[in-house]
């Protein structure tokens, strides 16, 4: 759930309130405002912005303003003139639609490289380096994408599993130990189906990657680090999650890269042998631009 949102669900006093208001209209200008600049502006006092500050899961008003101004950063950057939720309308050629499309996946990808944080994503890598096994666990449609990566984990070596059955989850769940690690999918972060399987892998100590929107939510608190991805539509009233989709994709693309870059020659060896024994005779190509035997 984003911080603005959060604000908007939260009960506040109507002295709380203003100091709320204030941070909405504000926003970005309110970096050079200290405790007592931001009680004198409101006509409150120091003790009442320490209570919107809790009221909203932070120690005091520097916590709160660093992530406040953080998410408002992030909403202003990228996906200008762009709404992610209907980013073409009833009046559009099909070609006016293939160009938006084209253009949100664009914006979707550079909205979610600027989300990679270096430490986290240095710790999810080593997380999957480390254990014997990869397993993938979310719900719906995010299953394309988990057996895609899957797929390119298992063609370099490395043993990964997704669970396209939501029965399965719960039995899988439980049957992982220590020396495995999970990832989990999920937009919202509050899929419940999911938590029941998550709860045995925290049982069972088995590491959770989250892979999951900015803001605070039950999966990124559950999870041992999290990778965040480009959260700019809405729950339900969208044509598609075409942004959604494509950077969960991207952000297990990236893990996947990082993963193999740890052994580069052995994994793409490895690959390419595997790819010549099984294909290779069984797929002749009669364009020359793919033909690996074509210099």
């Amino acid at each position: 759930m984003l911080l603005q949102e959060k604000m908007a669900q939260t009960t506040f006093s109507p002295n709380e309130q203003l100091i709320v208001a204030f941070m909405l209209k504000q926003q970005d200008q309110l970096k050079s405002y200290g405790t007592p600049q931001l009680a004198s502006a409101t006509y409150t006092s120091p003790s009442v912005i320490v209570r919107v500050a809790k009221k909203l899961g932070f120690n005091g008003w520097r916590d709160l303003k660093t992530s406040f101004l953080a998410e408002v950063d992030y909403l202003q950057t990228n996906f200008q003139g762009l709404d992610a939720n209907r980013p073409f309308t009833a009046q559009d050629s099909a070609m006016d639609i293939a160009g938006k499309l084209a253009q949100l996946e664009i914006e979707s990808a550079k909205d979610t490289l600027a989300l990679i944080d270096h430490d986290s994503l240095q710790k999810a890598r080593q997380i999957i380096a480390t254990h014997r096994t990869v397993n993938v666990f979310c719900l719906a449609n995010l299953n394309f994408v988990a057996e895609e990566f899957v797929y390119k984990m298992r063609h370099i070596g490395k043993t990964a599993t997704a669970f396209p059955i939501q029965n399965m989850l719960f039995q899988e769940a439980a049957m992982l130990t220590s020396a495995d690690c999970a990832i989990c999918l999920s937009y919202s972060g509050e899929s419940d189906p999911l938590f029941q399987a998550l709860g045995y892998l925290k049982q069972n100590h088995v590491p959770l990657i989250a892979i999951t929107s900015i803001g605070e939510n039950h999966l990124s608190r559950l999870a041992d680090v999290t990778l965040h991805v480009t959260t700019r539509e809405k729950a339900y009233s969208k044509i598609g999650g075409f942004s959604s989709l494509q950077s969960m994709s991207l952000v297990l693309d990236i893990l996947y890269g990082s993963y193999f870059g740890l052994n580069y020659d052995q994994n793409f060896q490895f690959k390419q042998q595997l790819a010549e024994l099984t294909e290779g005779q069984q797929r002749p190509i009669d364009n020359q631009i793919i033909d690996d035997d074509v210099d």
